[in-house]
């Protein structure tokens, strides 16, 4: 009896290792077998996309791939209209009346040059709208590759060893189990055989396997378990940058990754290409630019990150103190305007293993004392930085999100900040806007980080040698360059006529001199049907009824207050300055997760900062604002990566009115953003006589527009009210 025991223990011994080392082959092998897999569904995937393409394409696309060289009677003719159709028929085109060998020849190379035309322009993403089988299995093989590197890829060591520790006794112990087998083995052979399964048994049982054995078998239990489809395609949708970003590694090299890189000194570009990042305390994946971003802050220590809203500024500003934390460091600091103190406290938690600690409000003086004792990243606001004291911690790196809002350094909050930029080790300014209206409001920041670049730039004789001279302190990437994946942006201009009462409140703001009445003219009378509010009413209902959530942003809040109500329950917000910002994440929180189609409502300087709103992707913005960059940022809230649908926008511009100046006014300022700051820009102009700013402020401009207006009016025929022309 006990002999059979000990048997049947031996035998369990045996089982339970086996299951173990199988369990550990599984991981170690699991990243590999997903990328190759993943990788040949990509290739057959794309391949059905340029074939789909292809066989829908108009038949005057052939003309256009031949330079309009090519001639489609013959094919018209005989009743081909598409693409698809001729692939179909290249077989028999000898057939067709009036193709001979050279009309063919050129119809071959039209193909093929449509088709590398086409592939170049194909791009893989999975589309939530149609859910095809294909996109599903692939998001379910990203879906695994994203728990296996957050899930396995920490027990991997333990898994080796593991493996190996039960590899090195199995085959002996499983011979030492069975009787027939150890029967042939000789006595020095079975002596070794239960040597090596008394071996395997002390291997096990040792603390060190066992809590390896427990990890592993737990981290194969979070690989093997499985969301449904609809699961699936939430995930996807709530996190859909991390997928698009594992897909876009896996699949192949990214271009444009470093921005202006040429720009640097070789021996600068050496430092940042050679630097190994460290992303032992980062939960995410990095693009390759991302990866690029973070090393450039690393080397060069006091930089602006300039990048296109959208691209990532947050992550790849963490992974840079993932990095130097993982170096030794210990205390980091973001400063920030109030209402994204919550969202960078959240991003914090989500994409890296650092503390986050808030430095303002009424747990400020404790959180502070636990980020001088224990480090962290402490969050604050400018506002905060006045009554901050920061000890003698030594700030290994400060990052400064929406830096345009220390660009005059006259104010208080530019002043403190200064002061830590001053004594921190390594300072980033992140703003994907650092030239709003002029170009000295650009070479204010950049003598915040590097006064010697700072004054470079500011002799330097043309836009590209401007570029030239800011290329140590600034990086910026546009999202054309970096994401290939990222849907279209639509763009419509939506003109919206008065009504006769609305024209009435109009003409009298004009000529009484009332500047934002005229601006919100259509939402002047609560108890009127107001013209604006009918259009955001129908574009909100076709969205809403075609599944998409919708962002409505104005300036004004009473114009905010309005929509709302027009819109009833389907409506979150509105959000406006006086939301506090505790209540501002909450708000943002219920619609990213809101299951149904929904309406975000929000002043444009409050949701349109700082907030990742990818769940959305129809824009409203209801009246034009004073700076291009307002605009850009807002609409980049849900324009940005991780986005999976074309993001549709819409701009209400009243007819005849304060809204076509504003426009022109604006158009202007974009313009000298893509000359100075945008890196693709080649103008020739003078850094010193550009600026397209008011040298009174805005209220100059207002009068302008004002003046303007009367001037039409006066065209018109409308002299009502001149009299009182102030």
């Amino acid at each position: 009896m006990v002999a059979a025991a000990r048997s049947a223990q031996a035998r369990a011994l045996v089982t339970d290792a086996a299951q173990a080392q199988q369990a550990a082959r599984t991981l170690l092998d699991a990243e590999d077998q997903l990328v190759t897999g993943i990788r040949e569904l990509a290739d057959t995937h794309r391949r059905r996309l340029l074939d789909e393409r292809l066989h829908q394409a108009d038949l005057a696309r052939l003309r256009e791939a031949s330079d309009g060289r090519l001639r489609l009677g013959s094919l018209q003719a005989a009743g081909l209209t598409t693409v698809g159709q001729v692939i179909a028929q290249r077989q028999h085109l000898h057939r067709y009346p009036g193709l001979g060998a050279a009309s063919i020849a050129q119809i071959e190379a039209a193909i093929e040059s449509l088709a590398a035309s086409v592939e170049a322009d194909t791009v893989l993403r999975p589309d939530p709208d149609r859910r095809s089988p294909a996109d599903t299995y692939l998001l379910r093989s990203l879906h695994r590759l994203v728990v296996t590197r957050r899930r396995v890829r920490p027990v991997l060591g333990r898994a080796r060893e593991l493996h190996d520790a039960v590899a090195a006794h199995l085959g002996g112990a499983r011979t030492a189990n069975d009787f027939w087998r150890s029967l042939f083995r000789g006595r020095q052979g079975r002596r070794a055989d239960r040597a090596a399964l008394a071996a395997l048994e002390e291997a096990l049982r040792s603390p060190r396997l066992e809590t390896a054995r427990t990890r592993v078998l737990a981290a194969e239990a979070a690989l093997a378990n499985e969301p449904t489809d609809a699961q699936l395609w939430r995930k996807y949708q709530a996190d859909a940058a991390t997928y698009l970003t594992l897909l876009a590694e896996v699949t192949g090299p990214q271009g444009g990754e470093h921005g202006p890189a040429g720009h640097l000194s070789s021996d600068a570009a050496d430092r940042i290409d050679q630097l190994r990042l460290d992303t032992s305390l980062l939960k995410s994946t990095l693009r390759g630019y991302q990866s690029f971003g973070a090393r450039f802050m690393i080397v060069q220590r006091r930089v602006i990150l300039g990048d296109e809203m959208g691209l990532g500024k947050t992550v790849e500003t963490l992974a840079a103190m993932c990095h130097l934390a993982a170096q030794g460091e210990r205390h980091f600091l973001v400063v920030c305007p109030p209402s994204l103190a919550g969202n960078w406290m959240h991003e914090i938690r989500r994409h890296c293993k650092l503390t986050p600690r808030l430095l303002y409000g009424g747990d400020a003086a404790k959180n502070l004392g636990a980020w001088r004792a224990q480090g962290g990243i402490g969050v604050t606001s400018y506002t905060a930085l006045e009554r901050l004291d920061l000890g003698d911690a030594t700030i290994a790196m400060a990052a400064f999100d929406e830096a345009h809002y220390i660009k005059n350094p006259a104010t208080k909050r530019t002043r403190h900040s200064r002061a830590v930029i001053d004594r921190a080790e390594r300072v980033t300014l992140l703003t994907g806007t650092p030239l709003e209206n002029r170009v000295a409001e650009f070479a204010v920041l950049t003598e915040h980080i590097n006064p010697a670049v700072a004054q470079q730039a500011a002799a330097a004789p043309s836009p590209d040698a401007f570029r030239e001279a800011i290329a140590p302190a600034y990086l910026r990437r546009n999202q054309s360059d970096v994401l290939s994946e990222l849907p279209d942006r639509i763009e419509t201009v939506q003109p919206v006529s008065l009504s006769p009462g609305e024209l009435v409140t109009y003409r009298k703001a004009v000529w009484e001199g009332h500047f934002m009445t005229m601006r919100r003219a259509t939402f002047g009378d609560p108890a009127r049907i107001s013209t604006k509010l009918d259009h955001i009413r129908q574009i909100a209902d076709e969205a809403l009824a075609e599944g998409h959530k919708v962002l409505v942003f104005s300036y004004f809040r009473d114009v905010l207050t309005a929509v709302a109500a027009a819109l009833g329950n389907r409506a979150h917000g509105p959000l406006t300055g006086t939301t506090p910002p505790l209540q501002r994440q909450q708000i943002v929180d219920a619609f990213t997760a809101s299951r149904r189609p929904a309406v975000l409502v929000s002043q444009i300087e409050v949701g349109g900062v700082g907030l990742n709103l990818q769940t959305a992707s129809v824009v409203v913005l209801v009246e034009p604002q004073w700076k291009p960059s307002i605009e850009e940022q807002a609409i980049a809230r849900c324009h940005r990566m991780g986005q999976v649908r074309p993001v549709q926008v819409f701009r209400l511009i009243a007819e005849d009115t304060v809204d076509t100046s504003m426009r022109e006014l604006v158009a202007g300022k974009a313009a000298l953003f893509d000359e100075y700051a945008r890196p693709s820009a080649a103008k020739d102009a003078n850094a010193q006589a550009v600026d397209v700013s008011d040298n009174d402020g805005p209220r100059t401009s207002e009068r302008q527009i004002i003046e303007q207006e009367r001037a039409r009016l006066r065209e018109s025929g409308d002299e009502w009210h001149s009299d009182s022309r102030r």
